[in-house]
């Protein structure tokens, strides 16, 4: 079971340069449970454990050093202040994870929402952000909440499942397939030549999602 107390508050902030502010003390709000999951096995957070992020809000303001937990199961971010957790008031565009050092930019993820995939995918839906430029390497991570049976247990067993999909925007088209040869070659066909050539010389895989991310991104330089 998991149970996550909640407060509606807003954010107050302090300014500092470059459009960017440090989260201070939110509102007084009155408790509230936003979301329980009971009698559930496994857990609908991305990290049982809260990560330091910079968060983007839709006004463009970058919130520093934000104490982050994301419910893969809902799509929602919260975060963590004085031991309370909050969500947010304001809409959040953009989410910067930390997975060692706060501002480290080589061991982070990277979520952003806007992206109009299909139906199930749409613009308010977070994804994490794998690679950027002439083509967009995306990945969307969530939770399902499936339901089995077992013999000699009463009612039905509800687990958390992990799961992803991949997505490709290039030429203001999507297509969805797990990273590989074939479609990293249809991505940069126009260049394949130097990326099959970085493919090697860097002993990289296409089956493997940060191989693939770092071809994509090797590719966006050419």
């Amino acid at each position: 079971m998991s149970k996550v107390l909640l407060v509606i508050g807003a954010l107050l902030m302090s300014v500092c340069s470059s459009g960017q502010v440090y989260l201070t003390d939110p509102i007084n709000g009155k408790p509230y449970t936003i979301k329980q999951y009971e009698d559930v096995q496994g857990s609908a957070w991305l990290f049982e454990d809260w990560k330091t992020a910079y968060v983007t809000d839709k006004f463009g303001t970058t919130h520093l050093n934000v104490q982050i937990r994301f419910d893969l199961y809902a799509n929602k971010f919260f975060y963590n202040y004085n031991n309370t957790v909050y969500e947010f008031v304001t809409t959040i565009n953009e989410v910067e994870i930390f997975l060692s050092v706060p501002g480290d930019t080589t061991n982070r993820m990277i979520f952003r929402r806007g992206f109009s995939i299909n139906d199930v995918v749409g613009p308010l839906k977070y994804l994490q952000v794998m690679a950027e430029g002439r083509v967009t390497f995306l990945k969307y991570l969530y939770k399902s909440l499936d339901e089995t049976t077992e013999y000699n247990v009463p009612g039905k067993i509800k687990t958390f499942n992990s799961r992803s999909t991949f997505f490709y925007l290039k030429d203001g088209k999507s297509q969805s397939q797990k990273p590989g040869s074939k479609i990293l070659e249809e991505l940069t066909n126009d260049k394949w030549a130097e990326v099959d050539a970085y493919m090697k010389q860097n002993s990289l895989s296409a089956k493997n999602e940060a191989d693939f991310a770092r071809a994509i991104k090797y590719y966006n330089t050419l």
